[in-house]
């Protein structure tokens, strides 16, 4: 017994010790701007491709060094990630992308033409089959045909999707566990100008639905006007590369600052559905929520006997 207790003592010092120079890590690492970039494929429709196409702009501004990216873009439903997966010429294109081995992120967007996981899951097994470690984000965009509600239906048909879209990547983290696999609440940005613009916050918007310039959506369809694209940004850089919008200097200028707009839509954003990555205690490049080890580093996340245990900690569990 004495002997016992000994172990767990010195177990349990280690752990002690461990933590205190993770939290001293993380609190140095939080602080620390620039963080490094990463290898992105970006794949989807027009909802998605001027955020994609903003990226390497915006990642630069914020001293974010090391971000490229490969965009494939399809217009409509065809950009949705089960079209893709059809289409052989766009299949190549982002394949051959995946087959480098050294993708950090693959990112999509969601069509309701294509309501099942299937697309999802065949570039999720592919991406993890080049690069065991890819993360994968899943930009919901906004409600297409926005003239048709007023702001109250609009932001309510938004609030009521939520649950089944968190249900769809809840679904996905359970077909590939360990994986990190998060939401970006695109469409929000649209819920929060029409607010504004209502409010008339917004004098530089002269319309809901106009010219590109000066509109939240450039037609019926909701094609995205310059605000639109411009708060989608942020909100795109603070998910990804969890930037500080507050402190992020960069960007158009309107009548309201539109980085606490954006942050706040980031804020609010289920913590649950947010890049594990952000979090990591250990910085092994494995967010807290998906790591096997949280207190050792192991980015290999190696678990020999499939416990749920990483080998890294393995002997370290509480007791003895």
């Amino acid at each position: 017994m004495r002997i016992c207790k000994i172990k767990f003592l010195t177990a349990l010092m280690t752990i002690v010790v461990i933590a205190l120079s993770l939290t001293v890590h993380a609190s140095k690492a939080k602080a620390q701007q620039p963080v490094d970039g990463k290898k992105m494929v970006l794949m989807g429709h027009s909802f998605f491709k001027p955020y994609a196409e903003l990226m390497p702009e915006y990642t630069a501004n914020a001293g974010i060094a090391g971000h490229s990216q490969t965009v494939v873009f399809s217009g409509g439903a065809t950009g949705t990630p089960e079209a893709l997966w059809n289409n052989a010429s766009k299949k190549l294109a982002i394949t051959n992308a995946l087959d480098t081995g050294d993708v950090d992120l693959l990112g999509m967007t969601y069509h309701p033409d294509y309501p099942e996981n299937t697309g999802y899951v065949n570039w999720i097994a592919y991406a993890k089959g080049r690069n065991p470690s890819t993360q994968f984000f899943i930009c919901l965009p906004w409600i297409p045909q926005p003239s048709n509600y007023t702001d109250a239906v609009y932001s309510a048909i938004w609030e009521g999707f939520k649950p089944t879209w968190y249900t769809f990547i809840d679904e996905l983290r359970i077909l590939f566990p360990y994986t990190d696999i998060f939401s970006i609440p695109c469409g929000q940005s649209a819920v929060e100008l029409r607010e504004h613009y209502t409010a008339g916050d917004l004098p530089e918007i002269t319309a809901m639905q106009g010219a590109k310039a000066t509109s939240i959506f450039r037609d019926s369809l909701g094609h995205p006007g310059d605000p639109l694209i411009d708060l989608g940004i942020l909100v795109w850089l603070g998910s990804i590369y969890g930037v500080d919008l507050t402190n992020y200097p960069h960007g158009p200028t309107y009548s309201i600052d539109l980085n606490p707009i954006a942050q706040g839509i980031i804020d609010d954003h289920d913590a649950n559905y947010n890049a594990a990555y952000l979090t990591d205690s250990d910085a092994d490049g494995v967010g807290d929520s998906i790591d096997n080890c949280l207190l050792i580093a192991n980015p290999d996340q190696s678990d020999a006997d499939g416990d749920g245990r990483g080998d890294a900690c393995q002997e370290l569990p509480p007791g003895c």
